[in-house]
């Protein structure tokens, strides 16, 4: 009986090891749906490269990115996850239709006007009523904007800025954002017909700072080096919305760095994992300041530093 009992033990063994071992491979094969994310990025460039290093940084689950142009070319698959970042308007806009509703789309490192265009000629409003979208803005908020400027120019009583069609509904925002920093503003709406010159030159001429906006349809190569030098000619501080726009003149500018947006998504992300809602879509919450000393010392103004503003700006935000 022990013989026959020890040959029917050794006979299940071997019946046993090939079921688990068909169990073990299928487990394996099963794609880690609920917890990987996916980052496409609009185009293989530098800066989206850093926001999606930045995304992997600092999220717990796997990340994998992939560009635009590999997700089109190789027909991926973009079923097995569940949390997808487009990074630039370029993947956002692709990639809202593609992906199922059910999974959630973060659009990252995109302007706050190119997203909000996005939402309203998508037709299928499937994905805005789920909640299952939302985003972080590249450019700034004006009251952040604004209260830079006041900081760098405390007695200064009126602010210009030019608009362009994209951003000439948010002539409200301005006017909000300055009335809280007590400053009188004057704006102009440029079309692509007008003559820069002939506009800016009264604007700037007649105001205390002059805030330049994102806006591709007023701020192209011409117009931003005729803004610029307008401004250095009536010595008006002119307040930038990039690092590179102070690196070729402008007095200052508070701007977000790619790896700022890209840890701020994850976090996003994190919560969503974690059980969250998506939240509104947002302005982003780390930033820099930027400021150039030649521009300072040309107008005469002492500026503070760069770190020094950056936390006066921060305190002023909490």
């Amino acid at each position: 009986m022990l013989i026959k009992s020890s040959t029917t033990l050794h006979k299940t063994k071997w019946r046993i090891i090939p079921l688990l071992s068909a169990l073990f491979a299928l487990i394996l094969s099963i794609p880690p749906v609920f917890a990987d994310n996916l980052v496409v990025l609009s185009r293989s460039s530098d800066s989206y490269q850093k926001v999606a290093d930045s995304i992997q940084a600092n999220t717990s689950s796997h990340t994998k990115v992939v560009t635009l142009q590999d997700l089109e070319d190789n027909n991926f698959n973009t079923e097995d996850f569940q949390h997808i970042v487009a990074v630039g308007s370029r993947a956002a806009d692709r990639l809202y239709n593609r992906i199922k509703p059910s999974q959630k789309l973060y659009a990252s490192f995109l302007p706050r006007l190119t997203y909000q265009a996005l939402l309203a000629r998508k037709k299928d409003q499937t994905r805005i009523q789920n909640g299952a979208i939302t985003a972080v803005y590249l450019d700034q908020p004006y009251t952040r904007q604004l209260r830079l400027a006041r900081l760098v120019a405390p007695n200064a009583k009126t602010v210009a800025t030019a608009l362009g069609p994209n951003s000439k509904n948010d002539l409200p925002l301005l006017e909000t954002a300055a009335q809280q920093e007590q400053l009188q503003l004057s704006s102009t709406v440029l079309q692509e017909s007008d003559n820069p010159i002939h506009k800016l030159q009264p604007l700037i001429r007649n105001a205390d700072l002059f805030l330049s906006l994102p806006d591709k349809s007023v701020f192209n190569r011409t117009t931003a080096k005729w803004i610029l030098y307008i401004s250095f000619r009536q010595r008006i501080p002119l307040i930038g919305f990039s690092q590179k726009y102070v690196e070729a003149g402008a007095l200052t500018a508070v701007y977000s760095t790619p790896e700022q947006i890209g840890k701020q998504t994850a976090e996003i992300i994190q919560q969503a994992i974690s059980g969250s809602r998506l939240p509104e879509a947002q302005y982003p919450k780390y930033f820099s300041v930027v400021t150039n000393k030649k521009a300072a010392n040309s107008l005469n103004i002492k500026i503070p530093s760069e770190d020094a503003l950056t936390q006066q700006l921060m305190e002023q935000e909490r």
